[in-house]
């Protein structure tokens, strides 16, 4: 959680009414940055990501993740889906 920009970091209220799930705890979220280069060319070269996940011996998840990471840091040329129009 990136808390850079925050005046104090987010604290789940503690309570016994509710049950907390936390996702991805199953997933390797951390990437050596020469592997995550070489996955963000191999999908910008028209690589499917089931076989990027399968060259790394990384789940798919994590391969969508990493693409997405690099999405956000404007590195990725090659679209994941296509919206419709007037969709947001």
């Amino acid at each position: 959680m990136n808390t850079m920009h925050a005046y104090r970091a987010p604290l789940l209220k503690q309570t016994r009414h509710r049950d907390y799930v936390f996702v991805l705890e199953d997933l390797e979220l951390a990437f050596p940055k020469d592997q995550l280069e070489s996955i963000t060319i191999a999908w910008n070269n028209g690589m499917e990501l089931e076989n990027i996940a399968e060259k790394y011996k990384r789940a798919p998840e994590e391969i969508f993740l990493a693409l997405f990471h690099q999405a956000m840091e404007n590195k990725v040329t090659r679209a994941f889906a296509y919206r419709k129009k007037g969709m947001i």
